[in-house]
C-alpha cells in the first residue's frame, strides 16, 4: 500500500509587522505565493490559528484542488477483498483511490465494488481494467458540514423511537422510512468530515474526536433499539410495563437530544438535564420487573450506551472558552 501525496516544500521569509490605524497590525502576502496561486484583491483567504502560536493562510480558491487525497492499494497484497477497504479510505478522506492487480481481477468483485460504492454518498467508480478499478469521492463533506450531519443522525434515531412508542401504544403505523443503512451511511458521511478533514485546528480536531466517538455510539443504541422494536413485537408486556416503557422512550427522545445538542452548543443546562433524565431511565428500569432476561439485557445496554453517549458529548464544554475554566496556568506562581 502506497499513498501518493503532494510534496509541500517550505519557503520561509521574514516579514516586519506594520501598523494601520491606531489599532490594526498587519502584514503583506509574499509575491511569490501571490503570483503561484493567481491571488487577486478580493479573493478570500483561510487563517488557521493554532495554540502553538503558528498562523496558516490558505486561499479559498486553491483549497479546493490543493493536497487532493490519493491512494493506490496493490489487492494481491491486500488480500482482502476490495469492499472491505473501500468505507475505510472513504471516511479517511481519500478523494481518488486506485485499486491494481497483476493478475486480472475477477468480473464478480468488480460487481461487488460498483455495488457498493453506490450505497456510498459522493462516491463513484470512475475507470475499470482488466487489472484495476479506480474511484472517485466527488463528496465535499465541509460544504455539508458536522451540524447538518448530526441532526440528521438525531432525526433517524428518534424516528426509531417514535415506532417503538407506537407500538407500545399499540397503534397501526407505516415502517419508518429512514432505517439503519441510511444511519450507516450518514455517519460514514460524518467521519469522512471529522476524520479526513484536512484544514482543521487543533480544537477542531478534539471536538471531531468526541464526534467520532458519539456517532459510534448512536449507531450502537440504534441497533439495540433496532432489537427492542423487533422484541415487543412479539412479546406479551403487561399494560403497566407497556406504560413505563412508553415514558422511559419519550425521555430517551429528550435525552438524545440533550447528547446532540452538548457536542454542538455546550451548556451546564443541556448536561444537567441529560444527567436529570439518566436517572429518570434508570427508575422506570427499576419499575419494570422485567421476567424475560433477553428484554432486559437489551434495556439495561440501551441505558449504558445512553449514558456513555452523554458522557462523552460534555466533554465538550472543556473545549470552549468559559469564564471558569483557566488553562495553561502556572501552578507554582
Amino acid at each position: 500500500m502506497s499513498e501518493e501525496t503532494n510534496k509541500l516544500s517550505k519557503d520561509v521569509e521574514t516579514r516586519k509587522v506594520q501598523r494601520l490605524g491606531s489599532s490594526s497590525l498587519f502584514i503583506t502576502l509574499p509575491k511569490k505565493w501571490i503570483n503561484k496561486w493567481g491571488i487577486k484583491p478580493g479573493d478570500k483567504i483561510i487563517m488557521e490559528i493554532s495554540d502553538d502560536g503558528t498562523l496558516r493562510l490558505i486561499a479559498e480558491k486553491v483549497k479546493i484542488n490543493f493536497n487532493r487525497r490519493n491512494i493506490k492499494i496493490d489487492i494481491d497484497n491486500y488480500k482482502q477483498p476490495i469492499v472491505t477497504a473501500i468505507p475505510c479510505l472513504y471516511m479517511l478522506g481519500y478523494d481518488e483511490v486506485f485499486f491494481v492487480s497483476k493478475r486480472n481481477v475477477d468480473p464478480k468483485e468488480f460487481e461487488e465494488t460498483i455495488n457498493y460504492s453506490k450505497q456510498l454518498v459522493g462516491i463513484e467508480v470512475a475507470e475499470t481494467t482488466d487489472n484495476s478499478i479506480k474511484l472517485d469521492c466527488l463528496l465535499d463533506t465541509e460544504k455539508i458540514g458536522s451540524e447538518s450531519l448530526l441532526r440528521r443522525i438525531l432525526n433517524i434515531t428518534s424516528r426509531k423511537v417514535d415506532e417503538i412508542i407506537a407500538y407500545l401504544k399499540g397503534q397501526n403505523i407505516n415502517e419508518v422510512q429512514a432505517n439503519l443503512d441510511d444511519l450507516k451511511r450518514i455517519q460514514l458521511m460524518l467521519l469522512r468530515r471529522s476524520i479526513g478533514g484536512k484544514y482543521v485546528s487543533e480544537r477542531d480536531n478534539l471536538r471531531n474526536f468526541i464526534i467520532v466517538i458519539s456517532s459510534t455510539i448512536i449507531l450502537r443504541i440504534y441497533t439495540i433499539m433496532n432489537k427492542i422494536s423487533t422484541f415487543i413485537r412479539n412479546s406479551n408486556l403487561s399494560q403497566e410495563q407497556a406504560k413505563i416503557m412508553i415514558e422511559m422512550f419519550q425521555r430517551i427522545n429528550d435525552l438524545l437530544d440533550e447528547i446532540i445538542m452538548t457536542i454542538l452548543f455546550p451548556s451546564i443546562k443541556r448536561i444537567s438535564n441529560g444527567y436529570t433524565i439518566i436517572s429518570q431511565l434508570k427508575q422506570y428500569y427499576s419499575q419494570l420487573n422485567l421476567s424475560d432476561l433477553l428484554l432486559k439485557n437489551y434495556v439495561e445496554d440501551l441505558i449504558l450506551n445512553l449514558e456513555e453517549a452523554l458522557n462523552n458529548s460534555v466533554c465538550s464544554i472543556f473545549l470552549e472558552e468559559l469564564p471558569w475554566i483557566e488553562r495553561n496556568f502556572n501552578s507554582g506562581a
